[in-house]
């Protein structure tokens, strides 16, 4: 697409029209007056493919320049733009740390909260090749070279009329510098946190002229590192904020509210709170009994201990407890014990343990380490025909640290079931993150814990006594006089550290060859441009984890008190000592190596013998103890590798048609577009093997791509230009055409129409249609095996004719009666699914005998998620008070077709149970079973059962994603602007002061997911992330012209974390301000001086006052509420030549 910009001297669309959201830039011109009217150039902004005065842009622009962008001293472009309200819940570096896999440190736009993948990015007009593997297309925008930047253009609202599918709810357009000549440095240092943690980047962009200025040639670089930040670097999370039950209602009263009158659940914060039931590797818990409190006051809740590996075994006991120091292990300290209810209550101040932060992720921000190259240029063949091409290298490091893996050890004697040595039992299998061992004769276990699981009870109690009208107070649990011998332990511990080592690669290619004429047969301003982007992301993921089978050989290390293995003495694994021909050692039969992951002998896999043969003993009880030799042989990696690449041709024309009636020339773009987008991924399966790994695994991403082929147009009417009815007016239109090779056919339109009464005042209004296509890893995700027990099939005429329910209605009966038999007879089957007659061999009767087998993965079916947008704009810009501008863009936007996961069952009754089939859902499932000779219903049912032959590769469903949600967003933007010279105002020189007001009203957003229920919505506006009304204010103040000064404030309106009506049925179960998060606002301060013409030094403070999210959001980390506190930043500009 070819964009035309030149800089617009005497009048300014920042100061209105295209609303900037940053501290105000003081070089720029307001609006002209009478009597100071300006030609405006033509150009093509963003929204639109046709030259027009950007006055009269057709739909709502917001622009944000560079000089914003390196002011505010934020560490990158998403944290910024994270700032501006239509994009507050954009995905930033900390949302895909610890939680996702090869995505740790992306920053993805995320327009309306309506999800990464409905909102566009470009550069330059021209589509990205999506970060986000294996995929997607959501655009990763820290890849975008930041000295690179002249603006960046953002359409709020569907655009894919214009751009294509996925500009669902609107566009980011990032503009870069053109002809640049000169060479400019610019570097930053940044805390990106507040006890030090920073961001370094240093880019320099360097470009020339040649051949009297025909050529231009740049070159750009840049490196950014940042520094890890981990949950202990965070003040407010090193006070481990936790909600902690401190009283219990009443569980059983005669009369009156189950409120007793005391608070049941507070927050409490200390540096030194500490959890004692996980700490890393470990404390160990000796079964036991917990007492229950009176049901008058049920704080502790009985526990009875039922078996060994039974989780009701092992509340934390200070008498059964223990605490690993060194190789020594005591009964644990568990300091001042806070928390009264529940069995377990493993959270203490000071004392043993570890803080409660540990028990979620290790990462907050990941390290990370880019560099980024572009170099392009500009050769003007002729007068009219210029020919552009650049070429674009980004590579960046990530290591992500989650949390870590986890192990819960039943240590047990007397337990058949050994996963170690086995006893040939093939349902003993190996669990990932739980497995039994002995401990009488483990090499590390301390023999004094080994004597107290050795000689320990379980102390058995009655339950509470219940109310009642002659005795209304209840008795707690009592001791029954009875014990019962529970030789068993816990041993509970994070062991070896999660983490990925991520290497993306992203290489961009864009050749571009266009022109312009002044006239070409009737066609003026005829500008044409022909395109091809190539872009292809790698993306290299190291997955570090635990080999599960090989962590429960090493950790069942035994002393070789014989020295079979060749030292008397030596510790040594219990499976070596085995395998060499020691059945002592062995619970099950004789000498038995039973392989619970792969089947038969441990010894006859390569991976299973390897693992005998190489093991090394791993002492897991207690910190510190861990032999380096013992972590090698547990710790693995598996190496993934995965890609996204996408080509893309544009030609399009655009020019200026007729003037009929003096309104101005019509305008007409038409063009096409060819796209394809492919997407790989190999290693995990193959990575895996037969392994049982603490890791993701899971099958390969096959290749898959798609392909489009797109025609576009665009058509301006100008209807009116200095008439009686008003200064301006026009009505603009575009189309687009597109068959894709996954859902065939689509068609998206547009309508604008902007009307100007008189110069102060403009309304403009729009309506689109837009489409999200099915990404790639939405369609083709690998299928695995899964089953649906206990399948209830909504044809089965018994449950047809059951009895109607308030779920089940006579009109679901109904809808399932004829579609169910549509579904039959285009199989050429007839059932009596309502049941009218006598004889039920007429019936469908299925027989579900077992689970009916499928897939999970991606669903080939579904289809493009439809959306309309309407938006109507008021901008006001009074002559009689110069300067000022205020705009208001109300918003709506409807998605149906919703792409959202759901199982199997789910699938074939909604497929039924509405007016008129359910194609999408329909499409998930498979009746493809072959007839069966018989007479019986059941019989003659087996033909239209859910299911498949053997050998299918999909079974009887896909399980995965369809097509049934809906998601609708309204609200109200507003920008007001001001700026005045005190000179001119006041008379006296106090500098140059400049205001801006930016902000976003939601008035609803809305999630219908409820399948059964489709009109039924989750309500998200006033929740977490989506405050009602969220405003920046900057005031900028510039007393001398190389001095600015600049004061922003980021203010959020409270937000719900539950319903009032949950506080009324339960008006003590906490401080009423918990409900909500409380008003929130972040102020910035920042300074820029100009030392020289060339020279730039800026400085600045985010977040100067410290602000925090509440104390009740507990140890969540919410990016809405900064929380990387007080931090400074410096940096440089540097104008070489």
């Amino acid at each position: 697409m070819l964009l035309k910009r030149k800089y617009l001297f005497g009048t300014t669309i920042l100061a209105g029209v295209i609303a900037a959201t940053a501290a105000p830039a003081f070089a720029q011109s307001a609006p002209a007056q009478d009597g100071e009217s300006t030609q405006v150039e033509e150009v093509v902004v963003t929204g639109s493919r046709i030259r027009r005065d950007p006055t009269t842009a057709p739909t709502p622009l917001i622009q944000v320049s560079q000089e914003q962008l390196l002011s505010t001293g934020l560490s990158t472009v998403i944290d910024y733009l994270a700032t501006i309200p239509a994009l507050s819940n954009s995905v930033v570096p900390s949302d895909t740390t610890g939680s996702g896999l090869n995505d740790g440190g992306l920053s993805l736009p995320n327009l309306r909260s309506l999800g990464v993948g409905r909102t566009l990015t470009l550069v330059d007009g021209r589509r990205h090749v999506g970060s986000q593997t294996p995929g997607s297309l959501a655009v990763d925008i820290d890849t975008i070279p930041r000295l690179l930047i002249e603006n960046i253009e953002i359409v709020t609202g569907g655009a894919s009329s214009v751009y294509g599918a996925d500009a669902v709810s609107g566009v980011l357009n990032f503009v870069l510098r053109k002809d640049f000549e000169g060479l400019e440095i610019d570097g930053n240092l940044a805390m990106i946190n507040e006890d030090g943690q920073t961001s370094k980047r240093f880019s320099a962009l360097i470009g020339k002229n040649f051949f009297d200025d025909r050529l231009n040639l740049y070159a750009h670089g840049e490196y950014e590192k940042l520094d890890e930040v981990v949950s202990t670097d965070m003040d407010w999370l090193r006070r481990s904020p936790t909600l902690f039950g401190i009283d219990a209602d009443p569980t059983a009263i005669l009369n009156g509210p189950n409120d007793d009158g005391v608070i049941d659940n507070l927050i409490i914060s200390s540096n030194e709170l500490r959890r004692l039931d996980r700490p890393r590797w470990g404390s160990l818990t000796i079964a036991n009994n917990q007492p229950g409190s009176s049901l008058n006051d049920p704080d502790v809740t009985q526990s009875t201990c039922t078996g060994y590996n039974a989780a009701a075994c092992y509340s934390v006991d200070p008498a059964k407890t223990y605490w690993f120091d060194g190789t020594t292990a005591r009964l644990a300290n568990f300091g001042q014990r806070v928390g009264n209810t529940g069995a377990s209550r493993p959270y203490t101040i000071g004392g043993d343990g570890e803080s409660p932060v540990l028990f979620s992720t290790e990462n907050r921000l990941p390290s990370s380490e880019s560099q980024r190259y572009q170099v392009g240029g500009n050769l003007k063949i002729t007068d009219n025909i210029n020919l552009y091409g650049e070429a674009k290298y980004v590579t960046e490091e990530t290591i992500d640290a989650s949390q870590p893996t986890f192990f819960d050890v039943y240590l047990a004697d007397n337990r058949a079931a050994n996963v170690v040595n086995g006893s040939g039992n093939a349902t003993n299998t190996i669990a990932t993150s739980s497995f039994q061992m002995r401990y009488s004769d483990n090499a590390y276990l301390p023999a004094n814990v080994k004597a107290a699981i050795a000689s320990n009870v379980l102390i058995n109690y009655n339950a509470p006594t219940t109310p009642t009208a002659t005795n209304p107070t209840s008795l707690p649990s009592t001791p029954t006089g009875t014990t019962t011998a529970a030789a068993f332990a816990d041993h509970r511990m994070f062991g070896p550290q999660r983490y990925q080592d991520n290497n993306r690669d992203l290489q961009r290619y864009v050749v571009d060859l266009n022109g312009s004429y002044d006239k070409v047969l009737f066609i003026k301003n005829f500008d044409w441009d022909v395109s091809y982007t190539y872009g292809e992301v790698h993306n290299t993921n190291e997955e570090y984890g635990v080999d599960v089978q090989r962590f429960q050989f090493a950790a069942d290390s035994v002393v070789d008190t014989a020295g079979v293995l060749g030292t008397p003495g030596a510790i040594v694994c219990r499976v070596k000592l085995i395998a060499a021909g020691n059945p002592a050692l062995a619970t099950g039969p004789a000498g038995a190596l039973y392989d619970s992951a792969r089947g038969g002998d441990i010894r006859s896999s390569v991976e299973g013998k390897k693992a005998i043969d190489t093991c090394q003993p791993l002492n897991i009880f207690g910190a510190g103890n861990q032999s380096q030799a013992g972590l090698d042989y547990v710790n693995t990696f598996i190496t993934v590798n995965e890609y996204n690449r996408q080509s893309d041709a544009i030609a399009s024309v655009s020019g200026q048609l007729w003037d009929f009636w003096g309104a101005g020339a019509i305008g007409l773009a038409v063009g096409y577009e060819y796209r394809k987008e492919e997407t790989e991924g190999v290693g995990r399966s193959a990575g895996t093997g037969d392994r049982v790994l603490f890791l993701n695994t899971g099958a390969d991403f096959g290749l898959a791509s798609y392909t489009s082929n797109e025609a576009f147009a665009e058509l301006s009417v100008p209807l009116m230009r200095d008439s009686f009815l008003g200064e301006y007016a026009e009505l603009s239109g575009s189309y687009r055409y597109a068959d894709y090779s996954t859902v065939g056919e689509t068609e998206v339109y547009g309508v604008n129409f902007v009307y100007r009464p008189v110069h102060d005042l403009a309304f403009k209004t729009s309506y689109n249609t837009s489409i999200r296509v099915p990404s790639l890893s939405e369609n083709f995700a690998p299928l695995s095996q899964t089953f649906a027990n206990s399948f209830s099939d909504p044809c089965d005429t018994r449950n047809i004719t059951a009895a109607l329910t308030a779920t089940y209605t006579a009109e679901n009966r109904a809808n399932r009666i004829t579609n169910c038999t549509t579904l039959a007879a285009a199989k050429g089957l007839s059932y009596d699914f309502a049941g009218t007659t006598a004889s039920a061999d007429d019936d469908y009767n299925p027989l579900y005998s077992s689970g009916v087998a499928g897939v999970n993965g991606g669903n080939p079916f579904l289809q493009p998620e439809e959306s309309t947008s309407f938006t109507f704009s008021t901008v006001f810009q009074p002559r009689f008070i110069p300067n000022l501008s205020v705009v208001l863009d109300y918003y709506e936007i409807e998605i149906t077709n919703v792409i959202q996961s759901v199982t199997a069952p789910v699938a074939a009754t909604n497929c039924v149970n509405n007016v008129g089939l359910n194609t999408a859902a329909c499409a998930t499932i498979f009746r493809n079973n072959p007839a069966v000779a018989g007479t019986t219903a059941v019989l003659r049912s087996e033909a239209f059962k859910v299911g498949a032959p053997a050998g299918d590769p999909f079974g009887g469903f896909i399980q995965g994603s369809i097509n049934y949600a809906k998601r609708t967003v309204r609200g109200l933007d507003f920008t007001a602007r001001y700026s005045f010279d005190t000179e001119e105002m006041l008379g006296r020189d106090f500098g140059q002061f400049s205001y801006s007001l930016n902000g976003s009203w939601l008035i609803e957003q809305k999630q219908f997911t409820d399948i059964a229920f489709p009109n039924t919505f989750n309500e998200l506006s006033s929740t977490v992330f989506y405050p009602r009304v969220r405003f920046t204010s900057a005031l900028a103040w510039k007393p001398i012209d190389t001095l600015t000064l600049t004061w922003t404030a980021d203010w959020q309106s409270s937000q719900d974390l539950s319903q009032l009506r949950s506080f009324i049925s339960n008006l003590d179960s906490q401080p009423i301000e918990y409900r909500e998060t409380g008003n929130f606002v972040r102020n910035d301060f920042a300074v820029r001086y100009d030392l020289t013409d060339d020279v730039t030094l800026r400085a600045g403070v985010t977040n100067v006052f410290d602000a925090e999210q509440a104390p009740w959001l507990g140890t969540t980390l919410y990016s809405n509420f900064d929380p990387y506190g007080r931090r400074f930043n410096v940096g440089l500009n540097w104008r070489v030549w």
